[in-house]
């Protein structure tokens, strides 16, 4: 039997899927005939996704709107919100909509200064956008080394390939501190390449997951000789690992008759606003595949 790779991390799809299964009720079938249940039209809510983090260039904050199930495209940007981060010793930091102009960054909004976030601060996210204020707050946690990243080669992988050449599966190595209670985002890249679509999936873990250790865990894919591998490790707190368990939840709900009804990942945002202010420290590695 084929090994499955992404087996030791928590796994969910992200919150731009998830917002549009938390509008949606799911098809009943009864008997032979299929039934498809009307969908209100919701009033749409702000959704703001943010992150500060210790590393230069990190640090952004989008604004939009959630739609309706039907609704196609991309979701409404904000392009007019006013937003500002402070942290607890009184530095605030203006963010300033979309300052290059680029076509494909519509509501992702960027530091007027630019600014690392510094462990154990804690950070306020305030958001005013159509006349309304949101505001949310999150603790810049510590995080270890990635001691090492290995590779090897997966014999059924490279029997039985999903990706033709690539077979080689990299492991990661971190020493877990035992004095504390820690939460983890995962992010791999393949030669500078997102591993995965970040609309598609999420990859998150807890002490309780993996132990006193990270000892040779893999990454969730597999590579090919002369790649570059890299790993980053986000530290969370444990109002960022609920929303993120909760995401996890909703996406494994099976729409059965007698299954709770889907709810939205609870988040650290005020005012009904959807989404997460993530404040987080980044760890990485990389290696290059060889022969």
């Amino acid at each position: 039997m084929k090994t499955q790779n992404s087996n030791i991390f928590y796994k969910a799809l992200s919150m731009k899927k998830a917002l549009i299964y938390s509008l949606t009720l799911l098809t009943l079938a009864a008997c032979e005939e299929t039934v498809v249940l009307d969908l209100e039209e919701t009033t749409p809510k702000i959704v703001i996704e943010g992150q500060v983090t210790d590393r230069a260039g990190y640090q952004f904050v989008k604004v939009s709107k959630s739609t309706n199930f039907y609704a196609s495209g991309k979701t409404p940007r904000v392009t007019d919100a006013t937003i500002t981060v402070a942290d607890d010793l009184g530095n605030e930091y203006t963010f300033v909509h979309n300052p290059r102009n680029h076509a494909d960054s519509a509501g992702y909004y960027l530091p007027q200064t630019p600014f690392v976030g510094v462990i154990d601060r804690t950070y306020t996210l305030t958001v005013v956008a159509e006349g309304q204020t949101y505001t949310a707050q999150d603790k810049l946690n510590r995080i270890t080394t990635i001691d090492k990243l290995e590779y090897r080669i997966d014999e059924d992988e490279r029997e039985d390939p999903e990706d033709p050449g690539r077979f080689y599966e990299v492991l990661m190595f971190v020493k877990e501190p035992k004095e504390t209670r820690d939460y983890y985002l995962f992010k791999t890249y393949r030669n500078d390449s997102l591993t995965y679509n970040l609309d598609t999936d999420v990859y998150y873990a807890d002490d309780e997951l993996v132990g006193e250790n990270i000892d040779g865990f893999p990454l969730p894919i597999f590579y090919s000789v002369n790649d570059l591998a890299r790993a980053e490790v986000y530290s969370l707190s444990r109002d960022a690992f609920i929303f993120y368990r909760d995401l996890d939840k909703l996406l494994n709900n099976d729409g059965g008759m007698f299954t709770q009804p889907p709810a939205d990942p609870r988040t650290n945002l005020s005012n009904g606003a959807l989404g997460l202010f993530q404040v987080s420290a980044v760890v990485s590695s990389e290696i290059r595949i060889n022969e």
